[in-house]
C-alpha cells in the first residue's frame, strides 16, 4: 500500500494543482459574468413605503410595540432579492440560459473545489498521513454533500412540479 501511495502522490499533486487552478478560472468567469449582466435593483439603496401596516418589528420606523396599525410602512432596500435562482426554475424551464449558465458553473466550482482537495489530501498521504486523511476526510465529505444537496434540490422540485400537474390534471377532470 505504501508504495502505491507514493507512486500515486506525484499525479495527485499534479491534478490538484489543476483542478486548483481550473476552480480558479471557473471562479473568475462567474465573477466576470456576474460584473458584466448584474442588474441593480431600481430600488436598491432607496426607502420605499410598502403598502402594508407597520408591524411590531417596524418601532424605530415610528411604530408601537402592537402589531398593525394605520399608517403605511417604510423601509430602505439594501439589496434586491428577486433575482435569485430556484431549483423549481431550473426544473419547470422558466430560467433562462444565462441562469442555467451560472447556476452549471457554480456546481462546477463546487466540485472543483473538493478535488482540489481531495487530490491533495492523497499526494499528502505519504509525507504526513494524519493531514492526508484529514484532507481527504474533508474533501470526500465535501462532495459528497454537494453533490446530495444538488440532487435533493432538484428531486424536491421535480415532486413538486409533479403533484402541481397531477392536481391542474385531477381539477381539470373533475366534473
Amino acid at each position: 500500500m505504501e508504495s502505491l501511495l507514493v507512486t500515486v502522490a506525484p499525479y495527485s499533486l499534479v491534478a490538484a494543482a489543476v483542478f486548483a487552478l481550473l476552480f480558479v478560472a471557473d471562479f473568475v468567469a462567474i465573477a466576470l459574468y456576474v460584473a458584466r449582466s448584474g442588474k441593480i435593483d431600481p430600488e436598491e439603496g432607496h426607502v420605499v413605503t410598502e403598502n402594508r401596516p407597520l408591524k411590531s418589528g417596524d418601532i424605530a420606523m415610528g411604530g408601537t410595540s402592537a402589531p398593525g396599525g394605520r399608517y403605511w410602512g417604510k423601509h430602505k432596500v439594501f439589496l434586491s432579492r428577486s433575482l435569485f435562482i430556484t431549483d423549481k426554475s431550473l426544473v419547470d424551464g422558466t430560467a433562462t440560459p444565462a441562469q442555467r449558465r451560472l447556476v452549471n458553473a457554480t456546481k462546477l466550482a463546487f466540485v472543483l473545489f473538493g478535488l482540489a482537495w481531495l487530490c491533495g489530501g492523497i499526494a499528502m498521504l505519504p509525507s504526513s498521513s494524519l493531514g492526508g486523511v484529514i484532507f481527504v476526510s474533508f474533501a470526500t465529505y465535501w462532495l459528497i454533500w454537494t453533490i446530495r444537496l444538488d440532487r435533493k434540490g432538484r428531486a424536491d422540485a421535480l415532486r413538486k412540479l409533479k403533484e402541481r400537474q397531477e392536481s391542474r390534471e385531477a381539477r381539470r377532470h373533475k366534473p
